[in-house]
């Protein structure tokens, strides 16, 4: 007959052996350690056998999915563990208040390499790989176009499933491919400002879809001090109408003079702000962007 685990008022397994708070800490960074270990020897493992496939006369699928599958395998442990330790630095904090350490720990988590990684590099590997096997042909890229016709349209994807749609994807579609300072990847950083009133009233025409609805923003790629910023307008229209929606822009090469020369105009004719900004800016912008058109080249 088993005796059954002795429990405290919580539910709790009682042990005997009284662990301090030095001995958790201590646990947690033998446990943290070997999760990022295991992890970097995996991911260096990943990319040998990509190499090999890369390397071998005749691509093999089935080696391509196993690749796949392995570093899926991968990131669902370095998901299960980032939120394991997280639970558990939570519980430690609920019950010592008085000596906190999640904090700590959550952001040192995010600076070791298991978890901040970027491993796109296996990505755009694997794609290359696929792309190869279904002997895909490349279209030449039009640097010139500056207006789009839009029809999108968007998924939700929850974060820990994002790896594996990328890869449901890439095995008939190649990614697309963007301009990092470290080389080719399959995603990188968006930053967008968008312009509008103190009444919001470009935000509320967007997110009610009215007819005709406008979106102004600045919208620049990757990290640091940007070199190519894209003032771009964007116009909603219902397919119903026989209209299509649009996306129209025009590149400024020196953020720092131009674009605040474009903003600042408008924030100093008012006195209240950005008040008159829904007014002006799209007068601004018509103006550009026909002198864009009819020069056919960049207007500054």
């Amino acid at each position: 007959m088993t005796v059954p685990t002795q429990t405290d008022s919580r539910g709790l397994a009682v042990s005997a052996e009284t662990i301090t708070e030095e001995e958790f800490l201590r646990k947690m960074d033998i446990e943290l350690a070997k999760v990022e270990k295991f992890t970097l020897q995996k991911v260096s493992e990943l990319r040998t056998k990509i190499e090999d496939v890369e390397s071998s006369t005749t691509n093999d699928m089935d080696k391509a999915d196993e690749i796949a599958n392995d570093f899926l395998r991968l990131e669902k442990y370095v998901n299960i563990n980032f939120m394991g330790c997280h639970k558990i630095l939570k519980k430690h904090d609920k019950n010592l208040p008085a000596m906190p350490c999640k904090a700590f720990y959550v952001s040192r988590m995010h600076a070791q390499a298991w978890v901040r990684g970027d491993y796109s590099d296996l990505v755009v590997r694997l794609s290359h790989i696929y792309s190869s096997l279904r002997d895909d042909h490349v279209a030449e890229v039009n640097n010139d176009q500056q207006s789009f016709l839009r029809s999108t349209t968007k998924y939700w994807v929850k974060t820990e499933d994002v790896s594996r749609v990328k890869y449901y994807v890439l095995r008939h579609l190649p990614v697309f491919l963007q301009k990092t300072s470290t080389g080719e990847s399959d995603s990188q950083f968006t930053n967008s400002v968008y312009l509008d009133n103190d009444q919001l009233e470009l935000y509320h025409g967007r997110l009610e879809k009215s007819p005709g609805a406008i979106a102004l923003r600045l919208r620049w790629y990757g990290n640091g001090n940007p070199k190519l910023v894209f003032v771009e307008r964007k116009t909603h229209n219902d397919k119903w109408t026989g209209e299509v929606s649009v996306k129209e822009r025009f590149t400024v090469r020196i953020m720092v003079f131009y674009v605040l020369c474009i903003i600042c105009i408008v924030y100093y004719a008012s006195s209240s702000s950005l008040t008159l900004l829904s007014f002006l800016l799209p007068f601004q912008f018509n103006i550009i962007f026909k002198r864009s058109t009819n020069r056919k080249c960049n207007p500054y």
